[in-house]
């Protein structure tokens, strides 16, 4: 799962498609002009933001239906797209997809389309087309491996400014705006005192788990009409839900200390103050499905965060003391919605050992005691 920072991106791409000899001859293209794809996009890919440069490698899946006026989630529809595959071909500059489809001639049909990213592969992607009760679906399970985590994206059918309802021959272009329906995490630590100029002390962050009750699920099935997640309650991930190391597929960014005889692997948080300090690799995150859509967590705690942390003294050259501290904390209420990027930065609070004299005893009164020398 590599990452990037949440960003909002326009780009326009001519999205043009090439067609074989023996389709052109069987249509007639000024009345059934090809469907061409555009795309513009938030969007973020694998443990990393899945942006256009992303989707431009992986490609996107679209499911389109035609319905003889306007479509409606429970009424009859035509599959016109399964699931089509479409990629970007860089040395044309455009969004290419086989076979070509054409535009239907009459003025009453109409198509609706509903894109996604990255293309369905072994990143628990599942498209679900659609019926004559049901919209077009995404079934989506997380990776196993943290490292390995989608950015799923999906296309917003229903933009004020561009959206991809009851198309005809006159819409043109088919303009794709791609929308974050995950929830994006980041995690980072610092200690409450600056001791970066403590050459005797270091502060190393050597585990974090996410604990939950029933509330951070592993699959989830998305209505690409609505963008609403479905509710799950049987799939969920595992509590503790541990953050494994980078260096074994995983999000925690471990990695072996050399301070005064300790070498666990851990995360240094102390070396930069009170700056916080990234406890993932740089721009990769966790991309996990929402709570309650756009609701997120209903209360403090709903979701908690253990953290293990250890306090090392120096004593010596390779020499040590340590303390060994494990703190669970609540989220607050309101984290985990679908669409947001969070992140969460932990203070680590240190109480340093400090001296205070409050008086001196006064000697009392000399005592004369005699002493014979012989």
């Amino acid at each position: 799962m590599k990452a990037k920072s949440l960003f909002s991106l326009a780009i326009i791409l001519m999205a043009l498609a090439g067609c074989s000899e023996n389709e052109i001859t069987e249509q007639n293209p000024d009345a059934n002009k090809p469907i061409g794809f555009d795309t513009y996009t938030t969007a973020q890919a694998r443990g990393a933001e899945n942006g256009l440069p992303a989707v431009k490698t992986s490609g996107f899946g679209v499911m389109a239906y035609q319905t003889n006026g306007a479509y409606s989630t429970a009424g009859a529809k035509s599959e016109f797209m399964n699931n089509q595959k479409v990629t970007w071909n860089s040395s044309g500059n455009a969004w290419v997809y086989s076979p070509v489809k054409f535009w239907p001639a009459d003025a009453n049909d109409k198509i609706s389309f509903f894109a996604y990213a990255p293309y369905a592969g072994s990143n628990g992607i599942t498209p679900v087309s659609a019926d004559a009760s049901n919209n077009p679906k995404v079934k989506f399970e997380l990776q196993t491996n943290q490292k390995n985590m989608v950015d799923l994206v999906v296309s917003d059918p229903t933009d004020g400014s561009n959206n991809t309802m009851d198309k005809n021959s006159t819409s043109g272009t088919v303009n794709f705006k791609f929308l974050h329906p995950l929830t994006r995490v980041a995690m980072e630590a610092k200690t409450g005192t600056d001791i970066s100029a403590n050459t005797d002390t270091k502060v190393f962050i050597t585990g974090v788990s996410l604990i939950h009750t029933s509330k951070l699920n592993s699959k989830g099935t998305l209505d690409m009409k609505t963008l609403t997640w479905a509710s799950n309650t049987s799939d969920y991930l595992a509590s503790p839900y541990a953050l494994t190391a980078a260096s074994s597929n995983g999000i925690l960014n471990l990695t072996a200390a050399n301070f005064a005889g300790y070498t666990t692997s851990s995360i240094d948080i102390s070396s930069a103050g009170t700056t916080a300090t990234s406890l993932f690799p740089a721009n990769e995150y966790l991309f996990l499905l929402p709570v309650s859509n756009a609701t997120g967590t209903a209360v403090a705690g709903d979701v908690q965060v253990k953290i293990a942390y250890d306090m090392v003294n120096k004593t010596g050259a390779a020499t040590h003391t340590k303390s060994s501290v494990e703190k669970t904390v609540n989220l607050p209420a309101g984290v985990f919605k679908k669409g947001t990027a969070q992140k969460f930065t932990f203070t680590v609070s240190l109480n340093a050992i400090s001296f205070n004299v409050t008086t001196v005893e006064g000697w009392g009164t000399e005592s004369d005691t005699p002493v014979t020398v012989q």
